[in-house]
């Protein structure tokens, strides 16, 4: 026996070396990956040399003999450092991800196909201004300049997935593009949202728990809507599937002021957009510089431009505006020939065409893709899909960022290059601009500062009932839309010396403006909060600007906290302290206190108590703070408090706020106590709410993830201006997820003295010193030197490239 454990002993030892000798080996191979970041490389598709100094962060500095080649040179940096988040995303746009995870993408892939939207990009590229085409098409070769050669292996997602990378098309870029406008766009998703809630709460109460939606909206609804939409409730599935690509994924800030009121006479600029934490970020810093023209700033993989940042001359930014820009339509089948729809003026045919999606490990799935007059209609082809769409009907989306004659990048492309500082001159630059509907704040060095709502805006009938708020009804022409706004009847407002603009994802419209924008707004806590920061220094700097953006008081806890303490007598010895500790708290979300850890914990488990048990397996895919709900219901609100405080699950009791409110207390005490121990004062936020930057897809595998995701502690939380904002019901749930990949401050009266950061690092290859070197710095709220000064950029150059141009390289 003891023999037969020695030979199995040694042939596990055996088989435990050869594992480790392949991962070693592949670990050495995987590490030549890394892309050649000094000397010379011969390329094709430049006209002259191009020479990208790298900083000791890892920033690339482009320096171009034409606007083209600089361009060329970021697609070049782009495809070094971030090969796999543009296949990703691109791959995501196409509806091909199940080519590479099989059947558990097929849905979103089936989704992405019925919607169409590479296809419009298709389209939208063939139809740019021939300098935007050549501008896509410098930046695509410089992409595909950069793909490995000569043996190397591509990044480790590639090889770990088995997935080769085709070549960048100009059309990929307008994708990426599109993809963000999706992304960043949640009306379909919130019509289909309010229908399941009507399901399983009732009119009242699904008002209380997620205005606006009026009484007499759901009444107008109920008269047409499909009698079979009670579907709605058991299709969990599918909108769990689609819920990352529909969902709104904004909440950022931006604000500007002119230079009366700054040290130094000039506008000061400041943004920070906010998106899901992922490693790499979405967003990569970079400076291009050619003749007659530079650019600093923001850019995202995939597209060939600044998305925010500066010129010499010009800054900008922008936040999610929440325009209302999707609608969705019932349209009835002809019960007589499934081929077509009834409309007001009779029947129509549907337009249709069929698509093959490709599944890994399974069977090639052909796809029935239909459209209406409207748009696209959203696919039954999954059964999942199917219980969104009761039996005779189809559900339409009418989009304008689906329009063929989308060209929005050539705003992208104009304004990293605008010459002229002019208001004028700046807000022409957004005539083409289509979507994502952004709130862009702008300043000049001429002193001139504005806000823009730049995009297609629709247009709705005064005697529409729903006002956009849940699907209409096709058949009826009071639901079809007027048009779009022009761009020159759009919202926007210049400015000079004095003059502030602030954005925060809340209503910036002003009462009485018409047509409508939206009814479905972020809260103003943040908003208020940046207002209240900018007004309490009469002049301010690039130094008052960084503390406004890490600011980390809570509005939302000063509203609600007082409310819940003077409702709650609590109940034992750790709730009286825990209350006292609250009572004194200063309302900051700082990383080494207890209280906001307290406070996020109580909140949790309020919410959770008021509402999980009206919404039954609906709760977890809405367990946020929901602060107009918990106001209203803090505040004595009928609809809101006397609804939900009672637990429909017992019988025989009526429950009350303040029981809920201690019960609650209580209940996440105990939660805390059994992760963190008994000792309250020991506590700190900052060891629950560690930044989590999620990896794709790698953060789905248990033991890849512990390699290629990253995690640093920090303040801040879902209200504060530095936004950090968590789940509550994912396994980690104070943990940050979701906050400002990028910040920047931009100083006219100084442009080098700007500064940015950006979440994780500038390399998306986990091998690269540059894959996380910037997540301590970010979460500290350090940032780095904005400067274009060429002096300064070479005395702390790490690594000098230059793209020297084949022989047959011909001029651009």
């Amino acid at each position: 026996m003891k023999r037969i454990l020695k030979v199995a002993g040694y042939s596990i030892l055996g088989l435990v070396g050869m594992l480790l000798l392949f991962i070693a080996g592949t670990t050495l191979a995987l590490r030549g990956s890394l892309p050649k970041l000094d000397g010379e490389v011969t390329v094709e598709g430049v006209s002259a040399p191009v020479r990208i100094v790298r900083d000791r962060e890892g920033v690339p500095h482009i320096y171009a003999t034409s606007r083209n080649d600089a361009l060329f040179g970021l697609g070049f940096v782009h495809g070094q450092d971030r090969l796999w988040q543009m296949e990703f995303q691109r791959r995501t746009i196409q509806g091909r991800l199940s080519e590479v995870a099989g059947s558990a993408t097929l849905v979103a892939d089936t989704y992405l196909r019925a919607l169409g939207l590479y296809r419009a990009a298709e389209q939208a590229a063939e139809r740019l201004s021939p300098a935007a085409r050549s501008a896509l098409a410098a930046y695509a070769a410089g992409v595909n300049a950069a793909r490995p050669k000569g043996g190397k292996p591509l990044p480790p997602e590639f090889f770990v997935l088995g997935v080769d990378f085709d070549a960048w098309r100009p059309a990929d870029s307008v994708a990426v593009l599109k993809g963000l406008a999706l992304q960043l766009s949640a009306n379909a998703f919130s019509e289909i949202f309010r229908l399941q809630l009507l399901k399983q709460l009732g009119s009242a109460k699904a008002a209380a728990f997620n205005p606006p939606l009026p009484l007499e909206v759901v009444e107008a609804y109920r008269a047409y809507a499909p009698a079979e939409t009670t579907k709605f409730a058991d299709a969990l599935d599918a909108i769990d599937a689609l819920a990352p690509m529909m969902a709104r994924a904004g909440a950022s800030n931006n604000w500007v002021v002119g230079g009366g009121r700054t040290t130094s006479g000039k506008p000061l600029l400041a943004n920070d957009p906010h998106l899901p934490l992922s490693v790499p970020a979405i967003w990569y810093l970079a400076h291009l510089s050619w003749p007659g023209g530079q650019a600093i700033g923001g850019t995202i993989p995939g597209i060939p431009a600044i998305v925010a940042g500066r010129t010499d001359h010009v800054a900008w930014g922008m936040t999610t505006t929440g325009a209302d820009t999707q609608d969705l339509y019932w349209e009835k089948i002809d019960p007589d020939d499934e081929r077509y729809y009834v409309t007001s003026h009779g029947t129509a045919p549907f337009t249709a065409r069929s698509e093959t999606i490709n599944v890994r490990f399974g069977a090639p799935k052909t796809i029935h893709i239909r459209a209406t007059r409207h748009g696209p209609v959203l696919p039954t082809d999954d059964p999942r899909l199917r219980l969104l769409v009761p039996e005779g009907y189809a559900l339409a989306l009418a989009w304008p960022a689906l329009d063929p004659e989308d060209r929005t990048m050539e705003t992208a492309l104009g304004i990293f290059e605008a010459g002229d500082a002019a208001a004028e001159a700046i807000e022409r630059l957004f005539t083409p601009y289509r979507a994502p509907i952004q709130s862009f704040v702008y300043a000049s060095d001429r002193g001139d500062v504005g806000l823009i709502l730049p995009g297609s805006i629709p247009v709705r009938r005064p005697d529409n009932p729903v006002k956009g708020l849940l699907p209409g009804n096709g058949r009826d022409p009071r639901f079809d839309w007027q048009g779009l706004i022009s761009y020159s009847e759009g919202p926007h407002w210049s400015g000079r010396e004095n003059d502030a603009f602030i954005t925060a994802n809340n209503n910036v419209v002003p009462s009485g403006y018409a047509p409508m924008i939206a009814l479905d707004f972020d809260p103003e806590y943040r908003a208020r909060q940046i207002k209240a920061l900018v007004d309490r220094r009469p002049k301010h700097d690039v130094e008052s600007f960084r503390d406004i953006q890490l600011d980390v008081r809570d509005l939302f806890a000063m509203d609600a906290l007082p409310l819940m303490l003077a409702q709650t007598t609590p109940a034992g010895e750790r709730a009286v302290k825990a209350a006292a500790l609250l009572a004194t708290w200063d309302r900051h979300m700082s990383g080494d206190r207890p209280e906001p850890l307290i406070y996020a914990a109580w909140m949790r488990a309020f919410v959770k108590m008021l509402a999980a048990d009206e919404l039954g397996d609906l709760f977890e895919r809405v367990w946020t703070d929901r602060p107009d709900f918990v106001m209203g219901v803090l505040k004595g609100d009928p609809a809101a408090a006397v609804s939900f405080c009672d637990d429909v699950s017992t019988t025989g009791v009526a429950e009350t706020c303040s029981e809920i409110l201690r019960r609650s207390l209580n209940s996440a005490l105990a939660e805390l106590a059994e992760r963190y121990g008994g000792d309250i004062g020991s506590w700190r936020w900052d060891r629950a709410h560690e930044a989590t930057f999620s990896h794709t897809p790698f953060s789905l595998v248990p033991v890849l993830s512990s390699v290629f995701e990253l995690r640093e502690p920090m303040g801040g939380g879902v209200f504060t201006i530095q936004r950090a904002a968590y789940r509550y019901a994912s396994r980690e749930p104070y943990a940050a997820v979701h906050g400002s990949g990028y910040r920047a401050v931009y100083d006219l009266g100084d442009p080098n003295a700007s500064i940015y950061m950006i979440a994780t690092g500038q390399s998306g290859n986990v091998y690269s010193p540059y894959y996380g070197n910037l997540v301590p710095l970010w979460a500290r709220g350090e940032y780095l030197k904005m400067t274009t000064d060429t002096a300064e950029i070479e005395k702390n150059a790490t690594a000098t490239l230059v793209l020297q141009p084949s022989r047959s390289a011909t001029p651009r």
